[in-house]
């Protein structure tokens, strides 16, 4: 009877070491490519992934998420002649946060990865493009409004920013349970699939983890900070690609890209991504990197012409 006991008790404490395993935070993938930092004047420290050579791409990844959320991206967009600046976040990952006790706002963020890409060797005449993914999307329009000489062309996925969400709503609520790491995991598997993935989709094992709560609530604050006015046109000439999710619960078209497209329709081109959610990018990568290397051909060739 007692080594029944103790057989019971071990096999509680197992249990609950098993589980706490499961459940505490994970990091995400690495990133491809040479992992370098950049210091910034207020104290952070950011990491920057590059790989492959030709134009340069900035890379900007989603809601407390790290850019290895863009490797499949990266190899296709190597293999196409481009080379990719993947800008981790503040908290993200390698990156930290600034020590002088200041707000971080988007075109904080958004000089970060400028930076990272003066640091790569461009310079002040060279023409980039930016690539975000939802949060990520918003960044980019901060690039290309605070440098418009220099960005060509914007590839915003899963383009939230302007839509009003009620916090009450189920998605949302999704939405903030993906960082929930002492939820059960088929409980926090189940909000994940809600908020990110298309029903037809499942949740590949990096997106189960990789979720950073801390560079999440710096991004909330940051956009909070910013009025939406300042970044929104994401400056007055970069023509954008926008990547709609078919059946994107967070950001639907309707309140998105259809907006997007309404207000700035001679800069805007969208492209509907299918069956795909909010993630999209492992959801659909081949539709997207097809559509983006397409779009970024017609942009270096109209560059080009006009050097011409």
């Amino acid at each position: 009877m007692k080594r029944l006991g103790l057989l019971i008790v071990g096999l509680l404490v197992l249990g609950i070491v098993s589980y706490g395993f499961w459940v505490r935070p994970q990091p995400s993938l690495t990133p491809i490519g040479a992992q370098s930092f950049v210091e910034r004047p207020d104290g952070a420290r950011i990491g920057y992934y590059s790989s492959g050579t030709g134009p340069r791409v900035l890379l900007l990844a989603s809601l407390g998420r790290s850019v290895a959320d863009f490797n499949p991206l990266v190899g296709a967009l190597n293999t196409a002649g481009y080379r990719t600046i993947a800008v981790e976040s503040r908290l993200v990952g390698v990156s930290t946060q600034r020590s002088d006790g200041k707000q971080t706002d988007l075109f904080t963020l958004a000089d970060d990865a400028v930076t990272a890409m003066i640091a790569d060797g461009a310079t002040g005449d060279d023409l980039a493009f930016a690539i975000g993914h939802a949060f990520g999307n918003r960044v980019a329009r901060a690039v290309a409004t605070r440098y418009p000489d220099n960005v060509g062309g914007l590839v915003l996925i899963a383009a939230g920013g302007a839509q009003k969400l009620q916090s009450g709503q189920r998605v949302v609520e999704a939405l903030q349970n993906c960082f929930k790491w002492f939820l059960p995991p088929p409980k926090r598997l189940a909000e994940i699939k809600y908020a990110f993935f298309a029903d037809p989709n499942p949740v590949p094992p990096s997106w189960v983890n990789g979720w950073y709560a801390p560079a999440a609530a710096l991004q909330v604050a940051a956009v909070q900070y910013t009025p939406l006015a300042d970044w929104e046109a994401a400056g007055d000439r970069a023509p954008m690609l926008v990547l709609q999710g078919a059946q994107d619960r967070i950001a639907p078209a309707k309140t998105t890209s259809d907006l997007l497209k309404a207000s700035y329709p001679n800069r805007v081109h969208v492209v509907s991504i299918g069956p795909a959610g909010h993630a999209l990018l492992p959801e659909q990568p081949d539709q997207i990197a097809a559509s983006i290397i397409e779009f970024l051909g017609a942009q270096t060739a109209g560059i080009a012409d006009v050097d011409d």
